[in-house]
């Protein structure tokens, strides 16, 4: 009688301490890593988000410097299509002068 009353007590001590289940497991291990997975991605897709920032700022000091420098062609531009530089390369390089104008040559140097 003893030992059937020591059998049905370990029974009830080991129903009171149920193992868990094997599929229970796996459905903690499978959320595991899926909430690695998960937040991997999203760190990632910062990473992303952050480069694609910095390349947009980048991007749009460069247009501002292009700009500038287009703004300085023009003015360049429109400094050679003018009369005064037209006539200053005239004497310098070609040795032109206006009508009624004294031309001086320095032989010393």
């Amino acid at each position: 009688m003893r030992k059937r009353r020591k059998q049905k007590d370990q029974r009830r001590e080991s129903i009171g301490k149920k193992k868990p289940r094997l599929d229970k497991i796996f459905i903690r291990i499978f959320l595991s890593v899926f909430v690695c997975a998960v937040a991997l991605g999203v760190f990632g897709r910062s990473r992303a988000c952050d480069q694609l920032r910095q390349e947009r700022v980048d991007v749009a000091s460069q247009i501002q410097m292009e700009q500038e420098k287009k703004l300085e062609l023009e003015e360049r531009k429109k400094y050679y299509n003018s009369d005064s530089y037209i006539e200053q390369i005239a004497k310098e390089q070609l040795g032109m002068i206006k009508p009624n104008e004294v031309l001086y040559i320095n032989r010393s140097q």
